[in-house]
């Protein structure tokens, strides 16, 4: 995408999307995800299973999150 024909405002979105992406899926946007709460910025959480067990691994997955609240994206 050319950068270079963007307005300012847009620009600085398309650069905050590409400092968030990483390996695997791309995050969401995060828009009328968290009601009245501003800001609402995604994410990465780590999903814990229902075990009592600790694991050395939990998968991740995106959440949109605002103060200490997390929403579904």
């Amino acid at each position: 995408m050319g950068d270079a024909r963007l307005r300012p405002r847009e620009r600085e979105r398309v650069v905050a999307r590409r400092l968030l992406l990483g390996l695997g899926s791309s995050p969401p946007t995060c828009r009328a995800r968290c009601g009245l709460c501003f800001p609402c910025r995604p994410v990465h959480v780590a999903i814990h299973p229902g075990r009592n067990l600790p694991l050395e691994y939990y998968p991740e997955a995106w959440r949109c999150k605002c103060g200490n609240n997390l929403f579904m994206p």
